[in-house]
C-alpha cells in the first residue's frame, strides 16, 4: 500500500480543489485520512472560516460543480451559501495561492508553495494573471533600460529591481506591503516567460 505522504504529491496535479481537501492539505494531512477521523480541530475550523469568508467576498475564484436536472442538463448558478452547504464547489488553486500571498502573515502550505512539488508553469486559462506577468516583464525591461544598476548584461536585474520595489513600498506604502516579499519570484517568472520574446523584438 502506498505511503500517504507520497500520495500527497498527486494533489499537485489538480487545478481545482474542494474546501475540505484544501483544509486537510493546508494542515499537511492526506484528505482521505482526515475524513476517516471525522472530526475537526479548532485550527481547522478557523481555516475553514477564513476560506468561506474569502469565497463569499469573491476573493477566491471557484467553479460551480452544478447539479444534474431531470432532463439530464447541468444547472449552475446557485448562491454561494448553497454551494458551500451542499459541497458543490471547487476552489481554483492558482487563485488560492494568490490569496495566501496576500495574507498579513507568513503561511505557505507545501501543496501550493513547495518548489519541489510546484514547478512554475504558465496557465493559459488565467488570462488576467498572464497579462500581469507580461506587464511586469515589460516594466522591468523599461527600468533596466533607464538605469544601468537595474541591468545584468543586456537583461534586467531581477534582484535589484525587486529590492527597489520593496524599499519603495516600505517608504511610500508602509501599511500595505503584503505579498511584496514574493515579488522577486513573480518578477523572475515574468522574465522567464516573456523575456525571450521581448529581447527578440529589441533593436
Amino acid at each position: 500500500m502506498p505511503n500517504s505522504n507520497n500520495c500527497l504529491r498527486y494533489w499537485d496535479l489538480a487545478d481545482h480543489i474542494r474546501i475540505d481537501d484544501a483544509i486537510a492539505l493546508w494542515c499537511g494531512v492526506e484528505p482521505a485520512e482526515l475524513a476517516s477521523l471525522n472530526f475537526e480541530t479548532q485550527c481547522m475550523s478557523a481555516k475553514r472560516a477564513a476560506l468561506v469568508t474569502a469565497l463569499r467576498t469573491e476573493r477566491l475564484e471557484y467553479e460551480d460543480l452544478g447539479i444534474v436536472t431531470s432532463r439530464g442538463q447541468v444547472f449552475k448558478g446557485a448562491p454561494i451559501d448553497e454551494l458551500l452547504e451542499k459541497d458543490r464547489l471547487v476552489i481554483n488553486k492558482a487563485s488560492l495561492r494568490r490569496w495566501f500571498e496576500q495574507l498579513p502573515f507568513e503561511d505557505r502550505p507545501a501543496f501550493l508553495f513547495d518548489e519541489a512539488r510546484q514547478p512554475v508553469l504558465p496557465d493559459g486559462s488565467e488570462a488576467a494573471e498572464m497579462n500581469s506577468l507580461k506587464a511586469i516583464a515589460l516594466m522591468a525591461h523599461l527600468l533596466a533600460k533607464s538605469a544601468s544598476k537595474y541591468q545584468v548584461g543586456n537583461r534586467p536585474n531581477a534582484s535589484a529591481i525587486s529590492e527597489a520595489v520593496i524599499q519603495a513600498a516600505e517608504e511610500l506604502m508602509p501599511s500595505d506591503t503584503r505579498g511584496l516579499l514574493s515579488f522577486n519570484k513573480k518578477l523572475g517568472e515574468a522574465l522567464k516567460l516573456f523575456g525571450p520574446e521581448i529581447n527578440g523584438h529589441r533593436t
